[in-house]
Order: structure tokens, then sequence, then C-alpha cells
């Protein structure tokens, strides 16, 4: 099932989809593209190649509240206080292939690994994701060296596309069929010719057969005492990740009564892996940016046969030392080979 719609049209639909739930758009505040809840008036950026912050917080957001707690002299009650997820389904438009692939492996973490996470399993169950195809390169991009197509979208429900002063879109499950029957008379049929346009990327790759098991010898590596120093320890490289899960959870209040909450955290502060006791299992900067890496590369592949990367290219973009995954990965055996 094929549908288009003409880009001037696209506040009527983004007005459509509001009405019937959570509506997340990469919204253009300015100085970044940041994927959020869509409110009347925002300026919804599509041509953005990728959007500053990742989408995770979609489903994965910076800070909940698991439960409330109080005290009436000796009673303590604890009160289940599940942030509000509404019942309506959501939308999050606009997703580049890379972060389809991303929210797939928060799914393996999240989802598919006892016991579940049931916030995250609401909000997955609730969403439609409408993928969009890239058309033009980043220069910080990498996707093509983890298998991925940046004019596909695996696992998304649907996937979108510009075309001229078109934007095209195609089921690519049940529920994006659903999804775009809802739409009704905003979207128009297309006659099924139209296909999202290859797109020219890097001219290098990366030969990552192996590197999981090249890893597992090189954990006291000299080479780690080289690819940390630069690293200032600032934590940006994993907020803005889209496959970055680290998660504290904290109590908070007073006598009477507080709440429990999660919040993101990173890999990358000494109080991380703190201990009551006060040991420290990674004193030093070199063991939170091997951690950080090997987790990526060899750890999570080792549990989910899948590498804990997409090559959106944020972490690039973004570290102040310029300390470059690609330069790391080459640096721990990842052959670069021609395209």
């Amino acid at each position: 099932m094929t549908r288009f719609i003409a880009k001037e049209k696209l506040p009527q639909l983004w007005g459509f989809l509001a009405s019937c739930g959570p509506l997340y758009l990469p919204v253009n505040e300015g100085t970044s593209v940041t994927f959020r809840a869509w409110e009347q008036g925002d300026e919804v950026d599509l041509e953005a190649v990728n959007s500053t912050s990742s989408p995770k917080g979609i489903f994965l957001p910076p800070w909940e509240t698991y439960l409330q707690f109080s005290r009436t002299g000796k009673e303590l009650t604890l009160a289940p206080a599940g942030p509000d997820i509404p019942e309506e389904p959501a939308t999050a438009f606009g997703l580049r292939p890379c972060d389809v692939q991303a929210i797939q492996l928060l799914d393996l973490a999240f989802e598919k690994t006892e016991p579940a996470d049931q916030l995250y399993c609401r909000r997955r169950e609730r969403a439609t994701i409408v993928a969009l195809a890239c058309s033009q390169p980043d220069p910080f991009c990498f996707c093509r060296a983890f298998g991925i197509d940046p004019a596909e979208a695996p696992g998304a429900d649907v996937l979108s596309w510009q075309q001229g002063e078109q934007l095209y879109m195609e089921a690519r499950s049940s529920k994006g069929e659903r999804w775009l029957e809802s739409a009704g008379e905003l979207l128009q049929e297309g006659n099924g010719e139209q296909k999202p346009a290859p797109v020219e990327t890097a001219d290098f790759s990366l030969n990552l057969d192996g590197l999981p098991e090249k890893l597992s010898t090189r954990f006291e590596d000299p080479v780690w005492d080289q690819i940390y120093r630069s690293c200032l320890g600032c934590g940006a490289c994993t907020y803005i990740c889209p496959t970055c899960y680290c998660f504290d959870v904290q109590d908070y209040g007073h006598r009477e009564q507080g709440e429990r909450f999660r919040c993101w955290d990173s890999c990358q502060f000494s109080q991380y892996t703190l201990t009551a006791g006060g040991n420290n299992p990674r004193p030093t900067r070199k063991e939170r940016v091997r951690n950080r890496f090997l987790h990526k590369l060899q750890y999570f592949p080792e549990n989910y046969q899948k590498f804990a990367c997409v090559g959106c290219g944020r972490c690039l973009r973004s570290c102040p030392v310029n300390l470059d995954i690609v330069k790391v990965i080459r640096d721990l055996g990842g052959e670069t080979v021609a395209r």
C-alpha cells in the first residue's frame, strides 16, 4: 500500500495525527533538531539528515517515576506511579533508518529480555514508527558499515520518502497499513512505482567479521592507554547515542513521602559503578572508555548477536575531542575495506 501527500499539506497531517494521540516529530529548535512531542506551531524539520538528539527518549524517557511512598505513623504505603502513558495510539514520525535499527536494539534489551521492562513495552506497543528514508548522506554517518541501508528501514511500520514536492509512504506492517488507512482522505493513493532513491554514502566500510572474538583477547591491550587519553569524561556521547541505555534508580523525598524514579545515567561517570562500600571496579577513565566501546562491539554482540552501534554519527558530531569510534574500531582490528 503506497500513499502520498503534498508537502504543503503536511501541517494538516500533523494536526490530524496529534488529535488521535501523541505525535513525535523532529522539531527545529533553532540551534538543534530535537525529537519530541509535537505542539501546534512547531517547525517540523524533515530535511535534517539526522536529529541532534535521538528518538530513544520516546520509549525510554530521561526521567520517569516508578512508585510513590508515604508514611503515616508506623504505616508505610507504596503506590505504583507509572508515568501517564496515554491509552491512545502514538506516532513516531521521521525516524531515519539508523534510528529504527537502534529502537530494535533497545527492544532486545528492554522488551525481549526477561523480565521485560513494562513501561518500555507499553510505549512500544502503542507506537507506530514511520521511518523517513535518507535522501543525502551526512558527513558524520557511517551506517553502511553496520549493514544499514539509508533508503530502507526494516522494522518500521511505515517507510516514507521525499520525492519532489510529495512525501510518499508505504506500509511495512499490518500496524502500518492500519495507520495509513486511518489518515483517510489526507493521503492520496500512489501507483506503487515510486521507490526511495539509492543514497551514496562515505567511500569506506568496516570489516566487522570476527571483531567480538578479537576484542575478547584485547581487554588488557596497551592500545586502550592511547584510546582513552583524550576523553574528558563528559558523557555527551552516551546521552545522544540512540543505543546507550544506562540508567539509575533513586529515591527522592522526605520522612513522610517521596517517590522512586529512573533517570538516564552514563557509564562514563565515575560514580556509575561506585558501590556503597566505596569500591569502584572502573576507577579511572581508561576503564570507563574501554567499557563503552566493548559494550557496543563485544558484550552486546555476544548477548544479542548484533552490534550496539548504528553508525548515526552523533557521537562524532558531539565529541569535543573528536574521539572517533570508526578509528577505534580500526585500531582494535576492524579492517577498512574499499567499497
